[in-house]
């Protein structure tokens, strides 16, 4: 696995067997909830090859949109957790941690990031 995806996953607050998704996903949905709001899990799963690339030509600017659109804006990104399918695996990272590494990965600031995707 590529270093920087490498990086990325060991962002994750929780980790489960993918065979498992649905159970560990409501599990974390709740933990992540507030009595404001539910969480939400924005999922993906990483392709074979090309994961960088994947990563910033095709999550980035759909993330940073869902988050703009949804009201969790950047840096924070409250009430959102991403679900990354990876093999078997599946990754629990908070928002606010991914768009940081996609930040670090894309070379963009999550000010350009919000000019060019989330509007």
């Amino acid at each position: 696995m590529e270093p920087a995806v490498q990086a990325l996953l060991e962002r994750a607050f929780h980790r489960a067997r993918a065979a498992e998704a649905n159970a560990a996903m409501a599990r974390v949905r709740e933990q992540e909830s507030s009595d404001l709001a539910q969480a939400t899990s924005y999922e993906l799963v990483l392709p074979a090859e090309h994961v960088v690339e994947h990563l910033t030509a095709r999550v980035l600017p759909r993330l940073v949109y869902f988050l703009e659109c949804r009201g969790s804006r950047l840096p924070h990104c409250a009430g959102v957790f991403v679900s990354i399918f990876a093999g078997d695996d599946l990754y629990f990272v908070r928002a606010s941690d991914m768009v940081v590494e996609l930040s670090r990965l894309s070379g963009l600031s999550l000010e350009e990031m919000v000019e060019r995707y989330g509007r």
